[in-house]
């Protein structure tokens, strides 16, 4: 049996937390994080990265990506927090990363494991994009990608500005158009509707789990974000959802699409044949149950 593995590209962020605990708790083979310039500034999010390794007890080893993206100037506080994780305001760990960088990281491993490798993409697409830059025949030598990213809803014509697109589009048209063989889409609304209710995730207050704890804590930040944006009553999570496909897939049904970006839109439509596949339906009870089982 082949045992997939993965390198998860993040930005953390609350849901980029939850989902990376949710990822390892439920034993993804995880190879590497590579850092990526997202939902807060770098350093905050490297410090974050590292204080979740510290809550799950891991050692993955990190690799620094690129920052030169619209987050530089354009973050997300509103819905992370001043510290990207509800500001609660962790002390700073000692962790290091690794050496070499993201980019040098991917092509690595895409060396080494081939189609067995998936790039799990939590965040702007830039340190991708960076890599297949410097090393071409990455296009041809990972099978797999799997982004949290774009918007598709047929039932209106206003195209929602999707965080990970809007900040860096370039990148993103460039993964998208690079020829990639299988490219899996899981849309800004998959995430808001695949949402864990208020009640839940506030008796986790009461766990006897250090990591379910402090999936409480960081989260009420994002459920008041999820409420005033969305109408959510509950914890929103678009890179969860992402996580909990790869640990079970029928939990996010694709269809084939095309997808074009216009300035910082991404413009999804469905077609009969593609290489890119983007998220059209899920199954809510089966990722509540998923997310319940590991957070209890």
């Amino acid at each position: 049996m082949i045992i997939l593995k993965y390198i998860i590209d993040t930005d953390p962020g609350i849901d980029d937390a939850i989902a990376i605990m949710l990822g390892y708790l439920n034993q993804l083979d995880i190879i590497g994080f590579t850092l990526a310039t997202g939902n807060i500034k770098k350093e905050l999010s490297a410090n974050n990265l590292k204080t979740i390794q510290d809550i799950l007890n891991s050692n993955i080893k990190m690799y620094e990506g690129e920052t030169s993206n619209k987050c530089n100037e354009l973050s997300a506080e509103y819905a992370h927090g001043n510290d990207g994780l509800g500001n609660i305001f962790m002390p700073k760990s000692l962790r290091k990363f690794e050496s070499i960088s993201a980019e040098n990281f991917i092509i690595e491993s895409a060396n080494k494991y081939k189609d067995d490798l998936t790039i799990v993409c939590l965040g702007p697409l830039t340190n991708l994009a960076s890599a297949i830059k410097k090393d071409n025949n990455l296009i041809k030598k990972i099978k797999h990608l799997v982004v949290m990213g774009t918007t598709y809803n047929p039932n209106t014509d206003n195209v929602y500005k999707e965080f990970n697109v809007s900040v860096d589009p370039i990148a993103a048209k460039e993964i998208f158009n690079a020829g990639f063989e299988d490219i899996k889409l899981v849309t800004h609304e998959i995430g808001v509707k695949s949402y864990i209710e208020k009640e839940y995730i506030n008796s986790l207050k009461e766990s006897k789990n250090k990591i379910s704890k402090f999936v409480h804590i960081i989260s009420q930040k994002y459920m008041e974000f999820s409420f005033e944006h969305y109408e959510t009553n509950g914890l929103g999570t678009p890179d969860p959802t992402t996580i909990g496909y790869l640990i079970d897939n029928n939990i996010i049904e694709f269809k084939p699409c095309t997808v074009e970006i216009e300035d910082d839109l991404s413009l999804v439509t469905l077609t009969n044949k593609s290489n890119i596949y983007v998220s059209v339906d899920f199954n809510l009870e089966l990722f509540r149950k998923l997310f319940k089982n590991t957070f209890n």
